[in-house]
């Protein structure tokens, strides 16, 4: 892993993310790209383009001030290696034009989580990253430190797609030597041949930790805050348009409510 973006709003939980991001960046000797996305300005239809062009300038020399006084405050801090960008748009669409510039290992962002229902309905910023987005994304709640990943869990669901994805997990934490717990909530009985069929990827064996319970979100957030488990990984699932309209994202929902970061393939 070699270079790790991280998008930034200059809220503290964004500024927070961005320390958590040179940190692991630290333990990996990568670089970390700090990036705001900002909003186009809305003006009058009878503005001339002479003074839209005169704004958004003025916006980029803000914005760049502010992102170079962001990643010198942290590189007084933690070192290494910084570098800025910024773009008109949304933080998705951000992404895409970075990683067609350059190649882009790992996302790292903030979020607030849900504050209300209606940002569980809507989701936010960093869940639909999550969901758009086809690099690996760690998100990192507000207070979030990063101490390291020494205890690592991966949720599943025991479906063909979420236990190919450990075999990505395990290759994305082998430089950290992780303790790895593999967690599923369940409200049946899982048989043993099931757990074996996700075990046997790893050696030495994984811990595998079943729970019973009929809220999954609830009951891995539970989870990993009594564990102290540094990190959860899950596999997010492709559906149509139309799977989305019937079925709950697990994913989504732990990605608005987590209290620990959350690392989503």
């Amino acid at each position: 892993m070699k270079t790790i973006l991280c998008p930034v709003d200059f809220s503290d939980i964004s500024a927070n993310a961005a320390n958590y991001a040179v940190r692991l960046a630290r333990d990996l000797d990568a670089e970390v790209i700090l990036a705001h996305a900002q909003h186009v300005p809305v003006l009058d239809a009878n503005t001339p383009p002479s003074s839209v062009n005169e704004l958004m300038d003025e916006q980029q020399l803000e914005v760049s001030i502010k992102l170079d006084e962001m990643a010198s405050d942290i590189k007084s801090y933690w070192g290494g290696n910084i570098r800025t960008w910024q773009t008109f748009g949304l933080v998705v669409d951000m992404i895409k034009e970075v990683q067609n510039e350059m190649s882009i290992d790992l996302v790292v962002m903030g979020t607030k989580g849900a504050t209300n229902s209606f940002d569980r309905w809507i989701g936010t910023t960093s869940s639909d990253v999550m969901e758009r987005c086809d690099l690996p994304v760690v998100i990192v709640p507000e207070g979030s430190v990063y101490i390291g990943w020494g205890k690592v869990g991966y949720a599943t669901d025991f479906s063909q797609e979420t236990d190919n994805g450990i075999l990505d997990f395990q290759e994305f934490v082998k430089p950290f030597k992780s303790g790895l717990t593999i967690v599923h909530v369940s409200n049946r009985k899982v048989d043993a041949d099931e757990m074996m069929a996700v075990v046997k990827h790893f050696e030495p064996k994984a811990n595998v930790d079943t729970i019973a319970g009929e809220d999954t979100t609830q009951e891995l957030n539970d989870y990993v805050w009594e564990n102290d488990i540094q990190l959860l990984a899950l596999k997010r699932h492709k559906r149509s348009f139309f799977g989305n309209l019937f079925h709950k994202s697990i994913t989504k929902e732990i990605a608005i409510t987590t209290k620990m970061p959350l690392l989503v393939f």
